[in-house]
């Protein structure tokens, strides 16, 4: 955990090094290429093209460093926010959950093309609160942003109902390439991906993150449309909702709804097959559906462009996937003209994951203990002792650290996105009854 955390640090320093060179005297504005926000106020830039971050505040807010990255998609720009909690409060225009090319000047914060690097102060710290006006981030199709170190929270699609569209992406709405990195994605809301929503043909990475208590009518967690992977993360308590009572000829967005069937699916995670979807050593736990999935849903959405173009599948590698309820259709997973393929090593509390390759573990209780801090930025679920998932996971494609930066042991790399760690003491105990062992059968 050391080595990573220092490494993130030095990015940050990086970063900070190249701010603190371009910052301007009283406004502490930096030009294009890093800009250094020193506001947790909602406010615009104040001369939209001048190549600096200055509202008319005379500071340099989130959302005028976002419209002024989004000027220069020339240059790849980095934007670090450092601790605090960032409310958006400007109405969203033309309405929430606005699904074309999405600005920075209202609502929702915009990025709809170039390559941009936010960077927080980490997810307990830095605050992106979209206070249920509209969804938090929106990703253009032309854009490649990574966002790292931050919660993202208070995200509604829907604008509190004020919406007329089927609004997708409660937290973020991705069309284009996005990594989210050491990220908390909590308490969002939408129609479609209360947490996330990735669409056809776009690429999502979800690192050492949490997906929590997000809620929708379909995929309460995230919607992979497009290719994705889902390394080192928990997605956890994440909750379908049923649709209102409502007469469906009176309200087209509910009638749409219905007659696409986005609804019911997915209560963690919605796969629709866009492109292969890789899941490796996570965990996904107590998410609740209502047809089907409450963990996972693999289902196809999309024909293939050509007989030589291959369906997106699911592939499952050291992952958990537990607890999970529907009220139909599979508890922890569903599948739908599609494929879950275990790459092995996976544990399921049911039978409904396909778990057959070698080292799986399904019909198992992975003995996990709450969502909690047990060190690193976000909350994790321990593996408690006496865990069937601890040292069984597979060494090949085991990654490095586990979601908190937990260094994972040669050899002994735990199911899921924890790793339990050996005391000292346990350790010592352990090689010297080894040592003893050897030297009497020497003797």
């Amino acid at each position: 955990m050391r080595e990573m955390m220092i490494a993130v640090l030095r990015r940050v320093a990086i970063a900070l090094a190249g701010a603190l060179c371009y910052v301007a005297v009283g406004a502490q504005a930096a030009h294009a290429g890093v800009f250094l926000v020193n506001s947790t106020a909602d406010l615009p830039v104040a001369k939209l093209g001048e190549r600096v971050c200055v509202t008319a505040a005379d500071t340099c807010t989130l959302r005028a460093a976002i419209q002024e990255a989004d000027v220069d998609v020339t240059t790849a720009n980095t934007i670090i926010v450092p601790a605090g909690d960032y409310r958006l409060t400007i109405p969203p225009f033309p309405e929430a959950g606005f699904a074309g090319p999405s600005l920075a000047s209202s609502g929702d914060l915009g990025i709809p093309d170039g390559t941009l690097t936010i960077i927080g102060a980490g997810a307990g710290k830095t605050i992106v609160d979209g206070d249920h006006l509209d969804r938090v981030f929106s990703i253009g199709e032309l854009a490649t942003v990574s966002i790292s170190g931050m919660t993202i929270t208070g995200g509604d699609a829907t604008g509190g109902g004020t919406s007329k569209e089927l609004d997708l992406g409660g937290g973020v709405y991705n069309t284009g390439t996005l990594t989210l990195d050491h990220v908390a994605v909590v308490r969002n809301h939408a129609d479609g991906g209360g947490g996330i929503f990735s669409i056809p043909a776009s690429f999502i990475t979800i690192e050492n993150s949490l997906i929590a208590d997000n809620t929708a009518y379909e995929a309460g967690g995230v919607r992979f449309d497009g290719g994705g992977e889902l390394i080192n993360s928990t997605v956890t308590d994440n909750t379908l909702l049923p649709l209102p009572k409502a007469n469906y000829l009176q309200d087209p967005k509910l009638l749409s709804a219905y007659l696409n069937e986005l609804t019911g699916y997915g209560g963690g995670i919605d796969f629709r097959g866009g492109n292969n979807l890789d899941i490796i050593n996570s965990t996904i736990t107590d998410n609740h559906a209502i047809k089907g999935g409450g963990g996972l849903n693999s289902a196809q959405s999309y024909a293939a462009v050509s007989s030589a173009t291959s369906i997106g599948i699911t592939l499952l590698l050291n992952t958990i996937i537990a607890g999970n309820t529907s009220t139909g259709g599979g508890a922890d997973c569903n599948v739908e003209d599609n494929i879950i393929q275990s790459e092995g090593h996976n544990l399921a509390s049911d039978s409904s994951c396909f778990l057959t390759a070698a080292g799986d573990l399904p019909n198992r209780n992975p003995l996990l203990g709450p969502l909690a801090y047990n060190g690193g930025p976000t909350e994790t679920q321990a593996l408690l002792p006496g865990s069937p998932a601890i040292d069984t996971g597979a060494t090949q494609g085991c990654p490095e650290y586990d979601q908190r930066g937990v260094a994972r042991p040669r050899g002994a790399c735990d199911i899921g996105a924890y790793q339990r760690v050996r005391s000292a003491t346990k350790k010592r105990r352990r090689t010297h009854r080894r040592t003893r062992s050897d030297q009497r059968q020497r003797a």
